[in-house]
């Protein structure tokens, strides 16, 4: 029986590598677990620092993580080298087929699979039997899968005690009920089309949900096997998630689950937020991004500056805690949109605020079309892409905008820093002390 060792990158730009399990490699393991004539084994770099051996490696990758499979990869193949080793994930999913049949020939992996990894894995273990040592390229057959028919992530794989333990959920660690936090997923996909976001070119706009059922069965391993009362969810629109799946809200209730999830903005009308709170939710995420209307219009963000104001205002004031996900760099952005976002931070008061700096990803229609948002991409080195801050020095751009010079980008970066960590209201609690922003002195 072959060893198909899936392995998780260790991201240097997660503080808390146990925070957000792998649940999409863990439902492709599960997958790969009905191949009968393979033994699925889970090797977490986080910890386990030294490769075992095995026959086949499975990695995933965002363009984030590209990098960081790559070096896994060439370290395979120096110390395990008669191994095959097959990658997938989003950054596979975002180039066409005919663009990975040229790049593989250089690169350390022998198949590349590009969908969703579910259908495309077994056809890869297939191929890896059938014509052992030849590079090749798998995409997914058909449409989208059904979600009920995916097996549950295979959480057994992973260390209990590492990622199951309590106040990995809420803001500050809050804990509203003993037990311990994980995470779950019960849809994929996104109605909307955000210029900078890589979903409607893998999901086509669709949103796709578990059963009621299904959810019930995922909710019982949770709490039954490994004492999970606090969950963050991570759909990407948690109003329609508990609209689509009926029955789920009554489901939560009763099981007397905390949660945490996101939302858009006009998603919060009359009833929503009782709703929410009647599931359990106690903290809800906003993507904000911008606190300038030009700027949310060229990401095609479909809301309002008035609209995201109240919508984070009307939460605090139903008791819930609100988090607000912005960015910096965006298109349409000058020398002044930091202060204008410090000035809608003040207004709307958010108990954690996560600040990324934004870089065109592949898949996004900024990175396919960047001269419609004034946008010039610098370098396509993925090793240069990185949307985490860091405290004490400063992470180059990949792109320029024609409305702010690089040194205003910097500048603006540097306040809302000074601003976030003063305040105390990072979402790294590392971050969150004394703090002078640097300033650059380059134009």
């Amino acid at each position: 029986m072959e060893k198909v060792t899936f392995v998780k990158i260790q991201h240097p730009w997660q503080y808390d590598p146990y925070s957000d399990p792998p649940l999409g490699m863990l439902s492709v393991a599960e997958a790969t677990r009905k191949e009968e004539s393979h033994d699925v084994l889970f090797h977490d770099m986080a910890h386990q620092k030294e490769l075992p051996s095995s026959e086949i490696y499975a990695l995933s990758a965002s363009t984030l993580e590209f990098p960081g499979a790559i070096e896994i990869a060439e370290k395979i193949k120096s110390t395990h080298p008669g191994s095959l080793i097959i990658a997938g994930g989003p950054h596979f999913d975002v180039f066409s087929e005919d663009y990975w049949k040229n790049a593989i020939r250089n690169l350390p992996l022998d198949i590349i699979c590009r969908g969703e990894g579910e259908e495309t894995m077994p056809r890869a273990l297939k191929y890896a039997q059938d014509a052992r040592g030849e590079d090749h390229v798998i995409s997914q057959q058909g449409g989208l899968l059904v979600l009920d028919e995916i097996g549950m992530p295979s959480r057994d794989l992973l260390s209990k005690e590492r990622y199951f333990k309590p106040g990995k959920t809420f803001a500050g660690g809050e804990n509203y009920i003993t037990g311990n936090s994980s995470t779950i997923m019960v849809s994929r996909g996104c109605p909307f089309s955000c210029s900078f976001c890589a979903s409607p070119e893998l999901h086509k706009r669709r949103v796709r949900f578990r059963s009621l059922e299904k959810v019930e069965q995922e909710l019982d391993l949770l709490q039954d096997v490994y004492g999970v009362s606090a969950l963050r969810w991570q759909d990407d629109c948690m109003p329609l998630t508990l609209k689509r799946i009926n029955g789920l809200a009554d489901q939560l209730n009763a099981r007397g689950i905390f949660s945490r999830g996101s939302a858009r903005t006009d998603e919060i009308k009359p009833g929503i937020l009782d709703n929410l709170w009647y599931s359990g939710f106690r903290e809800i995420g906003f993507g904000i991004e911008s606190a300038e209307q030009d700027v949310l219009d060229y990401l095609h963000k479909g809301t309002k500056i008035e609209t995201n104001k109240n919508a984070l205002l009307e939460t605090r004031r139903a008791g819930f805690k609100t988090r607000a996900f912005i960015m910096t760099g965006l298109p349409g952005e000058t020398r002044d949109s930091a202060k204008y976002m410090i000035d809608f931070l003040e207004e709307t008061n958010p108990d954690v605020v996560t600040l990324t700096s934004f870089v065109p990803l592949p898949g996004c229609d900024i990175y396919r079309s960047p001269e419609k948002y004034g946008v010039k991409i610098l370098s396509e080195d993925w090793a240069q892409y990185n949307i985490a801050l860091s405290r004490d020095s400063r992470v180059p751009w990949t792109h320029t905008i024609e409305t702010a010079s690089v040194g205003e980008m910097e500048t603006n970066r540097e306040h809302l820093k000074e601003y976030l960590f003063n305040k105390g209201k990072s979402n790294v609690a590392v971050y969150n002390a004394d703090y002078t922003a640097d300033i650059p002195t380059t134009p």
